[in-house]
């Protein structure tokens, strides 16, 4: 066989590797139908990391030089998420442009999405190839079709519209607006830095650095048996699930009201939270507890993310929606559809829910909600200064309960192949918003 590819995995060791590789037989195998497949990681490269930095490894060193291999094409497999910043350190060791490979599993798509983004930021050529969660063999067709066929590869990404005027009430609101940044961003955001003098100049909202250390105080401070702690556990402890425990879902209350007492300290309506940092300290997550913000009209995001907690804002000013901020999860091109799923949403967007642990550290308390469907809204403002706008509409058509992926999950069908390809094109970083539409149907506000 003549086709030859390089697939170098990017997987983080949050992930056990048991799962990661096990879970992806099948793309291996539909990559070996077309091509020789040689495995590498990371460690192989000439800035190799050892695992204990953050990488599952392959337990082989050396020195590869992949960018003068003509004969054969490297493929960067980002099997995880969490694994974008440890890619920025192997970007001049790859061939340019850079082929990226994702799929439908744990966080591997949204992953992409950043990485690629970063990649245009830094205005090296990038091309993205998504497999269908059932790995269809029509896909590996069009993947060979694509790497070896000469027939190009498909367009690069394009850079998101221009913001749109905002209205009088939603500047105004914008103005009133406080958030507070909650142990700055997760590295793993590398294409979603902001110019925050710039924003604060531009809308009047003002930013607010809080500590981590804060938080945990905040945290250590309020007693199991506080009655805000006590009236949520009461509420809920029926919905518990996944061997979740009264235990862990008070401790998932008692972080609510540390963020509670946060925002009455600090005045704010808006916050963003570096949640995988409080993961080892605290020892519980924070999903529980920004939905629960939300609810109360607090728009809390995770992560750190601030263009994605503006869109949320700016989802509430404009269309009085609570919002689902969501990764892609997967993506089917003859169905039209995305996956979207995270482990926390405002309950007000759901009609039910189970209270499972967090995905990807098996911990504390997640959310798995059942969405209602109907016509929804897509969206997110980006860009260094929140000047760069992408929108569009379709419909929520059913929720998945796939293993390997957050616990709120959701397909959500484009109203054409245009639309979905521009989703797919339009250079936006990782998380996507989702927010009710006005149509027949749609839920009311």
């Amino acid at each position: 066989m003549h086709n030859r590819i390089n697939l170098v995995i990017f997987s983080s060791a949050l992930h056990d590797s048991e799962s990661v590789i096990g879970a992806r037989k099948a793309l291996f195998e539909g990559i070996r139908r077309f091509a020789n497949l040689e495995i590498t990681y990371p460690s192989m490269l000439p800035t190799g990391r050892p695992a204990l930095e953050g990488l599952i490894d392959g337990g082989r060193t050396g020195r590869l030089d992949l960018r003068h291999e003509a004969n054969r094409k490297t493929v960067c497999f980002i099997a995880t998420g969490g694994t974008e910043e440890i890619f920025k350190d192997y970007v001049d060791v790859l061939p340019h442009p850079v082929l990226l490979l994702s799929d439908g599993l744990h966080n591997s798509f949204a992953a992409s999405f950043e990485i690629q983004t970063y990649l245009s930021q830094r205005g090296i050529a990038s091309t993205l190839f998504n497999a269908p969660l059932d790995y269809d063999p029509v896909f590996f067709d069009q993947f060979a079709q694509e790497l070896f066929g000469g027939t190009g590869m498909p367009d690069a990404p394009t850079p998101s519209d221009p913001l749109p005027r905002f209205s009088r009430s939603v500047l105004k609101a914008f103005e009133k607006t406080r958030i507070g940044l909650i142990g700055g961003a997760s590295g793993w955001l590398i294409s979603s830095g902001i110019d925050r003098e710039t924003v604060e100049k531009t809308y009047g909202a003002r930013f607010q650095d809080i500590g981590l250390q804060e938080l945990e105080a905040a945290y250590a401070g309020t007693a199991a048996d506080d009655p805000e702690v006590e009236r949520i556990v009461a509420r809920m402890e029926g919905f518990l699930t996944d061997g979740r425990t009264p235990a862990d879902l008070r401790d998932a209350a008692r972080m609510y009201a540390a963020l509670r007492k946060i925002c009455t300290q600090y005045t704010l309506n808006a916050l963003t939270l570096k949640c995988f940092g409080i993961l080892g300290s605290c020892r519980t997550t924070a999903c529980l507890a920004l939905s629960l913000l939300n609810d109360e009209g607090i728009i809390a995001g995770c992560e750190g993310d601030i263009p994605a907690l503006w869109t949320m804002l700016y989802a509430s000013y404009a269309f009085g929606e609570p919002a689902f901020m969501a990764n892609p999860a997967s993506s089917n091109r003859k169905e039209c559809t995305i996956d979207f799923a995270h482990c926390t949403i405002p309950m007000k967007i759901v009609h039910g829910y189970r209270l499972p642990s967090h995905f990807e550290s098996r911990t504390g308390i997640g959310i798995a909600g059942s969405v209602p469907s109907g016509p929804y809204r897509i969206l997110k403002i980006s860009g260094e200064k929140l000047d760069r706008y992408y929108e569009t509409t379709g419909d929520l058509i059913m929720n998945t309960n796939i293993v390997q992926r957050c616990r709120t999950q959701i397909r959500f069908r484009f109203s054409s192949e245009a639309e979905f390809d521009r989703f797919l094109r339009v250079s936006k970083g990782n998380h996507i918003i989702l927010c009710r539409a006005a149509g027949p149907g749609a839920p009311s506000r």
